[in-house]
């Protein structure tokens, strides 16, 4: 399956045409353009994680870019809700675009989990071995600096 075809990529592509058609009747000053760039920025930045993952087709890695993508989509919500806080553009269609853009998070969430699981094997990391200041096998004199009663 393309990455296109994912449930989660098409709703990316719907919060992102909502805001590109959402800043266009934006005031021009500075403060309004720099929340509109953030939010651009943030929302293709999702998409871009989510197609640049699947089409690595590796598990681990895969789980790598959808964790990017979760933090752009959270990056997008947050620049969300400061355009509805600052009273910049239309609170329906800002909350309508937080809305889904939650949804978005929430599937990024699941199939991370559900990738962890398919793929937790190669997830686990080798576990700290405990220090000891008993002789090695490959070397079973310690000098005299590390025996325990000169510590």
């Amino acid at each position: 399956m393309d990455y296109q075809g994912l449930v989660f990529d098409q709703k990316v592509r719907e919060v992102t045409r909502g805001i590109y058609s959402q800043i266009q009747s934006w005031p021009k000053n500075v403060f309004a353009q720099d929340i509109a760039r953030q939010l651009l920025r943030a929302s293709t930045s999702v998409g871009a994680n989510i197609a640049e993952g699947h089409g690595r087709h590796i598990g681990v890695e895969y789980i790598h870019y959808l964790h990017i993508a979760q933090g752009s989509a959270n990056e997008v919500d947050h620049w969300l809700h400061t355009a509805l806080d600052c009273k910049i553009g239309s609170p329906e269609i800002l909350n309508e675009l937080i809305r889904v853009n939650y949804k978005v998070r929430k599937m990024l969430a699941t199939s991370i989990g559900t990738l962890r699981k398919r793929y937790s094997d190669k997830l686990i990391r080798e576990s700290l071995a405990p220090y000891s200041l008993s002789p090695s096998p490959l070397d079973p004199e310690l000098p005299d600096l590390f025996k325990e009663d000169n510590l």
